[in-house]
């Protein structure tokens, strides 16, 4: 097989978030807090698996997942690093009126003012900046590069 061949694994970060007040249910992985991540099956797409385990994790029938995408802004090609994961970031939106799912082990709901104010390191490190321009309407859609 050639390395150009191997289909690099896909891993989607699902960022939970509640419109109203503004906020994210991130995990904790002690250093820092980033979305929980699910695997992306082959041939899967990243939003079709977030809308799986939406309804899986957080019991939302029919997710809204946004069409602002965050990926890494520095790609390696498939031949220099054929075990290379895929990521993508994706919100996926609490509907209006929704009770905001409780956070299980090693979760929280951040506000997104005091993941703003620094108060907490997120990975990526933009992700506070992320969600507020996309809450803020000045993000278009399509994929918008982070530092992963």
């Amino acid at each position: 097989m050639e390395l150009s061949a191997i289909r690099p694994r896909g891993v989607a970060g699902l960022a939970l978030v509640d419109r109203s007040p503004a906020g994210v249910l991130l995990h904790d992985h002690i250093l820092f807090w980033q979305p929980p991540e699910i695997g992306v099956r082959a041939g899967q797409s990243c939003h079709t698996a977030a809308r799986i385990a939406a309804r899986r994790w957080w019991g939302l029938p029919d997710a809204q997942v946004a069409r602002t995408v965050g990926t890494p802004w520095v790609r390696t090609p498939a031949a220099a690093d054929p075990g290379r994961v895929e990521r993508r970031l994706l919100l996926v939106m609490l509907p209006p009126g929704t009770p905001r799912p409780p956070a299980g082990p090693g979760t929280a709901w951040w506000p997104l003012a005091r993941l703003l104010a620094g108060e907490a390191a997120t990975r990526p490190a933009e992700l506070p900046a992320f969600l507020d321009g996309y809450l803020q309407g000045v993000l278009p859609d399509g994929r918008q590069a982070l530092e992963w």
